[in-house]
């Protein structure tokens, strides 16, 4: 069994929170080439990276969420997809030091496209496992195949919406039942439009009832709220905070943030996940 797995079996783990909006924050416009930061900014990513550290997240995620060849390729950038995704892991790892882990960050493709996939996959290098996050329907069973080919722990996470249904109106229930068999290492949720705490702790709860998988989930800080010409994410840390001791009791192991989020939100975070393996 692999040293992450390992830690799933102890205390919860404290994952890191969001890249994007970070990356908004120090200047770089909507729009952009996000992932192109790791070899145009790599001072931000790293800069964001040991943020989340110095907050007490152990799990980062590599910067590579749409590193893939369609959405590079709407900024013509195709060509810097390996280079990108090589630097992205030496970041994430610098960045971590030892006895942290690195999660190399798969987000959906537009079109479920195994020789693209597997060509993201193929450029990872020095990570503890995959997480292919965001995904929103039954095609995510197929990438967790090809990405456990690469003999890494593979993480599944789903975001949902109105109803607790995914895009393609699949339950908590359905992918529950199949993730194991699809070769899933944990299964979790991220993000989701309209979706709050309460509700990402009933899909974990949902989760829990069908399989015996561990379970993670990255909770974004809200809607966000268009004002004076940026966005604006109305969950403030101490808020989330408040709510994340109901999450980690209906059976979540390994707990961060996903849109909005914020090194702030993180040590917010890392107090109650704390006091929690106090308790334990």
């Amino acid at each position: 069994m692999s040293r992450f797995l390992e830690a799933l079996r102890g205390r919860a783990l404290l994952m890191d929170g969001a890249m994007g909006t970070q990356l908004q924050r120090r200047g770089l416009a909507e729009g952009a080439c996000y992932e192109m930061c790791n070899l145009e900014h790599p001072d931000w990513v790293d800069a964001i990276h040991r943020a989340y550290v110095r907050a007490g997240a152990e799990c980062l995620l590599t910067h590579t969420f749409q590193a893939n060849p369609r959405a590079l390729a709407r900024h013509g950038q195709e060509g810097m997809l390996e280079a990108i995704l090589e630097q992205a892991c030496r970041l994430a790892r610098e960045a971590a030091g030892p006895g942290r882990f690195v999660l190399a960050d798969v987000g959906p493709l537009e079109v479920c496209d195994e020789t693209a996939f597997r060509r993201v996959l193929g450029g990872f290098r020095d990570v503890d496992a995959v997480l292919l996050e965001t995904f929103s329907s039954p095609e995510v069973g197929e990438a967790a195949r090809w990405a456990g080919e690469s003999g890494l722990p593979v993480l599944v996470s789903l975001t949902y919406g109105p109803g607790l249904l995914t895009h393609s109106g699949h339950s908590p229930e359905w992918f529950a039942e199949r993730a194991a068999g699809w070769g899933a290492a944990a299964l979790g949720v991220n993000c989701g439009r309209d979706i709050d705490m309460a509700e990402i702790s009933e899909i974990v709860r949902r989760y829990r009832r069908a399989t015996e998988l561990p379970l993670f989930a990255r909770p974004n800080a809200g809607t966000p709220i268009r004002q004076e010409g940026r966005w604006v994410y109305p969950r403030s840390p101490e808020a989330m905070a408040g709510r994340l001791a109901e999450l980690l009791a209906a059976g979540t192991v390994l707990v961060g943030g996903c849109c909005g989020t914020t090194p702030e939100h993180i040590a917010a975070f890392r107090r109650v996940v704390e006091d929690g393996s106090r308790t334990d």
